[in-house]
């Protein structure tokens, strides 16, 4: 195993349990399903366009509580190599304050690299987020390491650690530094030429503002890409 690939598995991992420990002795724990849906498709030669739709039930899985909506175009300078723009509708059910919308703009790069039967998908994406019960603009940063492990020609294990970053703080909303983090780990399924099928579990934490409990989700995560990398 390369010096490189040992970093990458070792900085995954310390990242995740570095977000666990942060979390106050208070909070709040969830179990919840995942279902998301991408799609990349060819437009013209090096422009493909994107598409994802992610319905989130929540409250021990009884309730859709997050729905979202993410189009995009993607320029595929090569095989290994990708940059990203677009726009997410999310909506939020169930609050204190009703049905809350976010309007986001993002950008993205898509980095992954082939060792033997490892895959490693470095996704570096950057939010413009805009909300429906607050002024002003959040910015956040945030980048996913993924490694996927070929078992056989069809079936591969996946692990990934995803870090949040708030740039700037929003009044009432967002405040700068971490905001969450997700670790995944799970089995894919290579379905049909470019599409696969990943399940498994993840926890996300999420790191409330002073005046509310941390949130700790137990998510089962079942997601369908067709035609992606990641």
């Amino acid at each position: 195993m390369s010096g490189q690939l040992k970093a990458l598995i070792v900085c995954c991992f310390i990242i995740g349990c570095f977000c666990r420990q942060s979390a106050s002795a208070e909070m709040n724990h969830d179990l919840q399903l995942w279902t998301p849906i991408t799609l990349d498709v060819p437009i013209h030669r090096k422009v493909h366009g994107y598409f994802e739709v992610g319905p989130r039930i929540g409250d021990n899985v009884s309730n859709l509580y997050q729905l979202l909506i993410r189009p995009g175009i993607e320029y595929r300078f090569n095989n290994n190599f990708s940059f990203f723009t677009g726009y997410l509708w999310q909506t939020t059910y169930g609050t204190s304050d009703g049905v809350l919308h976010e309007n986001r703009i993002w950008q993205q790069i898509l980095l992954d690299k082939d060792i033997k039967r490892l895959s490693i998908i470095n996704r570096t994406r950057l939010e413009q987020r805009m909300f429906s019960n607050l002024a002003g603009t959040g910015n956040r940063l945030r980048h996913m390491i993924k490694l996927n492990l070929d078992l056989n020609r069809r079936l591969y294990a996946t692990t990934s650690n995803e870090l949040f970053v708030n740039l700037n703080s929003v009044k009432d909303g967002p405040r700068s530094g971490i905001d969450q983090n997700r670790f995944f780990v799970g089995l894919g399924i290579k379905a049909y030429k470019n599409s696969r099928v990943e399940a498994g579990y993840q926890y996300q934490y999420v790191n409330r503002t002073d005046e509310f409990d941390d949130q700790a989700n137990h998510a089962i995560l079942i997601q369908t890409f067709i035609g992606l990398r990641d």
